[in-house]
């Protein structure tokens, strides 16, 4: 009979209490959370990257022109579907104006020489100055990092953090600055020699000119009749190309870091060069809008590419450095349950750069935080507990730190 009633009023209050919470709308009753699993905020850098298709084409066509007035084709030295070498011979033509073709040439050689001098001086500016820097100031762009935090010593590794990114990202721009340059500097020498040997051949022979390739790539096409080019070429050097939807074109823009992934190749580092503002086409109700990105390869790399590889390319959105990182799914409505003190309450946080895994927390939470693990409904401003982990306790100091009363209401809180 008093196991019967001390049943029954057990049910009884069980009862009275969940109507009690339920009817308490203002959260006069204090309620305990129970986390089943914490994690400590950590700082990481996180990558924001939009994956799309690519394909290795030519970079550009060549045009190699012989003007009417300047003489006619005596004799062609290659064919379609040739490859050929910067400076190869292409065709020879006879002058119509020996006196005007050599006024030409020598002209185009003092100009190429004012220009090859040009370059060299800017090469040597840049090596010895800030002058690159100055130059691409205005494209750093270091996109996320750590802001809003109370704490000064946070304040400053952000701060640090920062200035290191800036430092790198300006360092890579002046080495493509430079590499430019140098690429700059050699089609000039090229157009140099090949002016130079032209007159040469003009002196030697008094009627004839050879003219050279411009590039080195593969003969496209011929045509020895009218005012087209006489000679088309095919570049051997290779850009990235490929198709944005109309939402990636939003995201995407110019000089945009890549990273293109090519099987059992290589991984291709460079960059966004150019951009389209209008639709290639329109397939349905979706634009589609063409981008192309330069990429930077060792010798032995370059061996293995060939136009037509289809590439998996990686465009950087955004990156954070070192920024206090959670999982996207614990971020709702920009707040983050945040565990201190004995007690759970939101945060308001501002995202970054993100990923599948990852969401840089750029303002509302600092590295070291403890947070629940899961996103769940939890109690505002209330105590929480989590399982008793006997493997992780201190037991030589547990003692030191608990009275066996405290202890013993820790387990039948749990």
């Amino acid at each position: 009979m008093m196991k019967k009633l001390i049943l029954t009023l057990g049910i009884v209050l069980v009862l009275v209490n969940i109507a009690i919470l339920f009817l308490d709308d203002d959260g006069r009753v204090g309620r305990t959370n129970f986390i089943h699993k914490w994690e400590q905020v950590k700082a990481q850098d996180v990558k924001e990257t939009l994956s799309v298709p690519g394909v290795l084409s030519s970079a550009h066509e060549v045009p190699v022109y012989l003007e009417s007035e300047s003489g006619s084709v005596s004799k062609m030295l290659v064919e379609p579907g040739d490859t050929v070498e910067e400076g190869a011979d292409l065709f020879t033509y006879r002058v119509a104006d020996y006196a005007k073709t050599y006024r030409e040439l020598t002209a185009s050689i003092t100009s190429l020489d004012e220009k090859v001098m040009a370059v060299e001086q800017a090469i040597s500016e840049a090596g010895e100055s800030d002058f690159a820097a100055a130059a691409f100031s205005n494209d750093v762009n270091v996109i996320e990092t750590i802001d809003g935090s109370d704490n000064e010593e946070d304040t400053e590794v952000a701060s640090e953090a920062l200035q290191q990114a800036t430092e790198e990202q300006t360092a890579q721009l002046q080495e493509q600055y430079r590499i430019s340059l140098e690429k700059e500097l050699a089609e000039k020498n090229a157009e140099l020699t090949a002016a130079e040997e032209q007159l040469a051949g003009l002196e030697e022979t008094g009627e004839y000119v050879t003219v050279t390739s411009p590039a080195a790539g593969t003969v496209k096409s011929i045509d020895e009749s009218g005012n087209k080019p006489v000679i088309t070429l095919q570049s051997s050097e290779l850009v990235i190309t490929g198709e944005l939807t109309e939402a990636e074109r939003k995201k995407v823009q110019n000089a945009m870091t890549i990273e293109a992934k090519l099987d059992d190749g290589p991984v291709l580092e460079g960059e966004i060069t150019e951009l389209a503002e209008q639709p290639a086409a329109t397939n349905g109700k979706e634009s589609k809008y063409q981008f192309e990105a330069s990429y930077l390869a060792e010798d032995e790399q370059a061996d293995k590419l060939l136009a037509g590889y289809h590439l998996d390319t990686d465009i950087l959105l955004a990156y954070a450095s070192q920024a206090p990182t959670v999982k996207p799914a614990q971020v709702e409505d920009n707040q983050v349950w945040k565990m201190a003190n004995g007690q759970l309450f939101t945060a308001k946080v501002d995202t970054g750069a993100q990923n599948g895994k990852q969401a840089a927390i750029t303002s509302g939470l600092e590295a070291g935080a403890f947070i629940p693990d899961k996103q769940g409904d939890y109690y505002q401003n209330e105590p929480f507990v989590t399982p008793w982990k006997a493997q992780q306790m201190n037991w030589s100091s547990w003692s030191d730190s608990f009275t066996s009363y405290e202890f013993l209401l820790g387990l039948l809180d749990h």
